[in-house]
């Protein structure tokens, strides 16, 4: 990795220190839908089916999967603005590594969500929320919040790229918030009655995501859930990446 990398990695942090709106706009509505869920429908948590740490630790999980939702446009805002002033162009054509040129905010935007899923985690360790394992619960949350944010900033920053237009970025939000909705979001699957949906969430992978860290956070559920979500968005993240990568030959000025 030539200096011109280093540089455009340190300037991609930097840009995102001081103009941290993407990922602050999703801490936001994480802890709003947190609060919200936990108020209207926190009254269901006595039930057997929510386990001894009531509805709080089971809609946790939802808190870090919108976070990853709301900031990541933030590469693809930050590659369309450079595109606007002209700089992209101008690195485009100058020594830098193509790929890292793409590749900088994107490290940015993932370590934001990382930060500020660290940072949510903490504000619900305040409010007693349970790590069945401690710190390995805590460090497998993060993995699945780094792999959730890598799949969708790589779809979005693709998009855009190929594009040229950062509204697209929308797209991949657009599409992945329905499947919050198909999903065992709010009620465990003993307490869904609609055969449909029930179907619908076993191809779902937002699911996995959710009851993963439920198995990491307060157990009420299995431990291969935990491991399909891994496999299933270690390959879209590498499938994301990819794409966003390989969107550098098709860039619409």
């Amino acid at each position: 990795m030539n200096t011109a990398d280093l540089l455009l990695i340190r300037r991609g942090v930097t840009k995102l220190i001081f103009r941290p709106e993407a990922p602050l706009m999703g801490f936001g509505m994480s802890l709003f839908f947190l609060i919200v869920y936990n108020a209207g429908i926190g009254g269901v948590g006595f039930l057997d089916a929510f386990g001894p740490n009531g509805y709080f630790a089971f809609i946790f999980p939802i808190a870090l999967v919108s976070l990853a939702m709301g900031s990541s446009a933030g590469a693809s805002q930050t590659l369309n603005a450079d595109m606007q002033s002209g700089y992209f162009r101008r690195m485009y054509l100058s020594p830098a590594s193509r790929k890292v040129l793409i590749a900088a905010p994107m490290l940015a935007d993932i370590l934001s969500t990382l930060i500020f899923s660290a940072l949510i985690i903490m504000i619900g360790a305040l409010f007693a929320l349970p790590f069945r394992f401690g710190v390995l619960s805590i460090l497998g949350v993060l993995l699945l919040s780094m792999l959730w944010a890598i799949t969708l900033c790589g779809f979005s920053t693709g998009v855009m790229i190929r594009t040229g237009r950062h509204q697209s970025a929308a797209i991949i939000t657009n599409t992945v918030f329905p499947l919050i909705f198909l999903s065992t979001t709010y009620m465990p699957r003993e307490l869904i009655t609609s055969e449909w949906l029930l179907t619908a969430s076993w191809g779902n992978p937002v699911t996995y995501v959710l009851e993963g860290m439920r198995f990491l956070l307060a157990g009420t559920s299995s431990g291969y859930f935990f491991t399909i979500a891994v496999a299933v968005l270690g390959i879209t993240s590498l499938i994301s990446v990819t794409f966003a990568i390989r969107s550098a030959h098709n860039i619409k000025f």
